[in-house]
């Protein structure tokens, strides 16, 4: 029993880490850097992976759902840094929802670039042979349905296409109904150029998802090492030294002395 109250105490007296004021600032100085760029890149992903994802209704964009919680995560960072009260719990949940970005980002990338960019051909874009088919201002957008022809090297046939879609024929199976690649018409474009434009966007929002994984395993780290600093006040040091000084002065309860004096001088029978 004396062994672990020994060891204890051992352990309750051991210093604890922490910080003077100005190290203190500088650290987070830098870090509220690292999270004002990790909250305008996030804030960037959303609003090019909105943009492209209404280019179009044939590609389904997943990307800025990390911009989302990357965004929101790094508000709460900016938040915890700022405020003294609640600094602990603001960053705490800033690491969790960046941790879940991270994991968005991750999965973002694959979706975006894996499913898509590798599986959309552009070569019969280049080469000018897609077709733009538009109905015409007297007929409704959605509900407008025409049967175009559509000839490759090897057959032809037709194909139903909406008003407002490029379609390539190149891309398209004839003998299968073109149900062998999803990609081989974009509908809501105004014109095959813009599906060029699709493309790079989509390649720019994949960049931007891949720095954001590394930018928001940074930040996280950054901010966890934050969070179990303390910062140590000049009055608290000295008040701590004063008190661990083998050589200061014992301080005594005044009420405590009176009452142990008069036990002396009043003994009990």
């Amino acid at each position: 029993m004396t062994i672990e109250r020994i060891r204890a105490e051992a352990e309750r007296d051991k210093p604890v880490a922490k910080r003077s004021p100005t190290e203190m600032m500088v650290r987070t100085r830098r870090a509220l850097w690292l999270v004002l760029g990790m909250l305008c890149l996030s804030l960037l992903v959303v609003v090019l992976g909105i943009y492209t994802t209404t280019r179009t209704e044939s590609l389904s964009i997943a990307g800025y759902v990390s911009g989302v919680i990357l965004s929101f995560g790094s508000f709460l960072g900016v938040l915890g840094l700022f405020l003294e009260e609640n600094r602990k719990q603001l960053l705490t949940a800033a690491i969790v929802f960046l941790s879940f970005g991270i994991i968005a980002s991750f999965m973002c990338l694959v979706i975006d670039g894996v499913f898509i960019v590798f599986n959309v051909d552009i070569r019969p874009l280049k080469a000018g042979r897609c077709q733009f088919y538009a109905s015409g201002s007297s007929y409704i957008y959605e509900n407008y349905h025409a049967s175009v022809p559509c000839r490759t090297l090897k057959e032809s046939c037709s194909m139903t296409v909406r008003s407002g879609t490029c379609y390539c024929c190149d891309l398209y199976d004839c003998a299968n109904g073109g149900y062998l690649n999803n990609y081989y018409e974009f509908v809501g474009v105004r014109s095959c150029q813009d599906v060029l434009t699709l493309y790079i966007l989509i390649w720019v929002l994949t960049s931007l998802n891949l720095v954001a994984f590394f930018i928001g395993i940074l930040t996280t780290a950054v901010l966890g090492s934050i969070k179990g600093l303390r910062s140590s006040s000049p009055m608290t040091q000295s008040s701590e030294n004063r008190m661990s000084s083998p050589t200061a002065p014992l301080l005594m309860d005044a009420n405590t002395h009176t009452v142990h004096q008069l036990h002396q001088v009043f003994p009990c029978p």
